[in-house]
């Protein structure tokens, strides 16, 4: 009767120790990457709660109290989502793969990206398999009479001449009615652009020519926003 009893007293301990085990709270960390290197502002959340992070401009993520059975769902726009289980380990790298389908599917707006079946306003792009043919001396002639509401003049014939683009008309809420052009994510700036006069973007001088020093073989596709996104 005493072994019986001290066998169960010493069950007891053991089944408290592995239901705690099974059921233990870890932070885990990585780095998400892909082919070119490592991807920032990707979500990282735990399967089935709202718990979750998103990596840095490193690519690293950190995410506390998770549950070591728990499962990490890595999500980003033109990527394809994994789901990796932890299986109790502390360090969680994951390389993406670009998913062609939702790449296709992704528009640049003026504060972000996001797709276009969730885009509220006009955005037209023009990709490289629709850009004008022949002898293309400037980027802007690629899609010369390729979208509507969209005119585009140059000032002379000269090399870099200046150049007048309107988008929907002459009618603007700036001082000047020339779009802002955003190369890869970064606003080019004009020659008499300042807070002073109140222009934000290029197109306030028509001197010269914005995107001279871009070669149109070196474009993949022109997005053109058509509102205030």
């Amino acid at each position: 009767m005493k072994n019986k009893l001290l066998t169960k007293l010493l069950l007891l301990p053991m089944a408290l120790i592995m239901g705690s085990t099974a059921f233990a709270q870890m932070t885990v960390s990585g780095t998400v990457s892909d082919a070119n290197g490592p991807v920032p502002g990707v979500n990282v959340v735990v399967q089935g709660t709202s718990s979750g992070a998103q990596t840095d401009f490193d690519g690293n993520y950190s995410i506390s109290d998770v549950a070591s059975d728990a499962t990490l769902v890595f999500s980003y726009i033109g990527y394809a989502t994994q789901e990796v289980a932890v299986n109790g380990q502390s360090t969680v790298d994951v390389t993406l793969a670009e998913d062609a389908q939702a790449l296709a599917e992704v528009v640049v707006i003026g504060y972000g990206t996001t797709t276009v079946k969730d885009a509220t306003g006009s955005v037209t792009a023009v990709t490289a398999e629709d850009f004008n043919q022949g002898v293309i001396t400037s980027p802007e002639q690629l899609i010369q009479g390729k979208t509507a509401g969209v005119q585009i003049s140059q000032s002379n014939g000269e090399p870099g001449a200046g150049i007048d683009i309107r988008i929907r008309g002459a009618a603007s809420v700036r001082s000047n009615n020339n779009p802002l052009f955003v190369v890869d994510g970064i606003p080019l700036s004009g020659g008499n652009t300042s807070a002073e006069t109140a222009n934000t973007g290029i197109g306030s001088n028509s001197v010269k020519n914005p995107l001279a020093f871009i070669n149109p073989n070196d474009i993949e596709s022109i997005s053109i926003l058509k509102d205030a996104s």
